[in-house]
């Protein structure tokens, strides 16, 4: 037990043991790619045929408006002063709000990966998204919101209690990648949706990631895409519901499972 002279209480840490024999191994030798964002903070394709889409707006506005508030409350310390009680307190809520979500994405990833037979899970490099995306917003986005380096560390900490290992790997101009024609030079990407001249629409992170996925295979044949589901955060759980029985389920353009390379 120690007194945190920040958040002016006592911490105390307790190791545990679980049960680890139903986490040994994956089920099946099956794949998954992520594209890692802001605005969706992971969109996942694997080789199952499954897609899976966490939206991250609303933590991302919140952080952004935590930010604009701390930023409000340094303008108006006095001179060689550049922190308060409130400022600090400021720093440890976004980052524990920033924190959770992101542990319990990894959590829930990982068993959901796991139950379909997933072994290994590739994601993108951080220094193709500086290379290829970046800007003021997109560094602030990478570093500061979503932490990428801490996420991944988290995922494969968590991919490793299920005997599934996290390699990254280049992925390159995914984000503009034509799945249709492979074109990366005739692609519009509009907030969500990716666009090409030769006519086809999708989902832009379920079509980067699906052509990430793509790239990591000998066998470029993948299943038929299953409809993509969209989970939403709610300052507990990522929530995956039917699209007819709970309303937090979002369907996402299945346009992007049903276009070959």
């Amino acid at each position: 037990m120690f007194w945190d002279e920040n958040a002016q209480t006592f911490r105390a840490f307790q190791p545990v043991t679980i049960d680890n024999s139903r986490l040994a191994h994956p089920l099946a030798d099956e794949t998954a790619a992520l594209d890692i964002g802001a605005n969706n903070l992971v969109a996942c394709t694997t080789t199952t045929g499954t897609q899976l889409l966490y939206e991250g707006r609303d933590l991302f506005e919140r952080f952004r408006e935590t930010t604009h508030e701390i930023a409000r409350l340094q303008s108006k310390l006095r001179e060689g002063r550049y922190s308060s009680n409130r400022i600090r307190h400021l720093y440890r809520q976004r980052t524990k709000r920033r924190d959770h979500a992101q542990d319990a994405l990894a959590r829930d990833l990982i068993e959901r990966l796991h139950s379909e037979g997933v072994s290994t899970v590739y994601v993108g490099a951080l220094g193709d998204v500086l290379e290829t995306s970046w800007s003021v917003e997109a560094n602030a986005k990478t570093h500061n919101f979503w932490a990428f380096g801490r996420f991944v560390k988290r995922l494969a900490c968590t991919a490793e209690e299920y005997g599934m290992a996290v390699e990254a790997r280049t992925e390159a101009w995914t984000s503009q990648e034509c799945p249709r024609c492979g074109s990366t030079t005739d692609t519009v990407r509009h907030q969500d949706t990716l666009t090409c001249s030769c006519g086809f629409e999708g989902h832009a992170d379920l079509t980067a990631s699906r052509t990430f996925l793509l790239r990591q295979l000998d066998d470029t044949q993948l299943r038929l895409m299953a409809q993509p589901v969209r989970f939403e955060w709610d300052d507990h759980d990522w929530s995956e519901t039917s699209h007819s029985h709970r309303p937090k389920e979002v369907r996402t353009n299945p346009q992007v499972a049903s276009v070959g390379r």
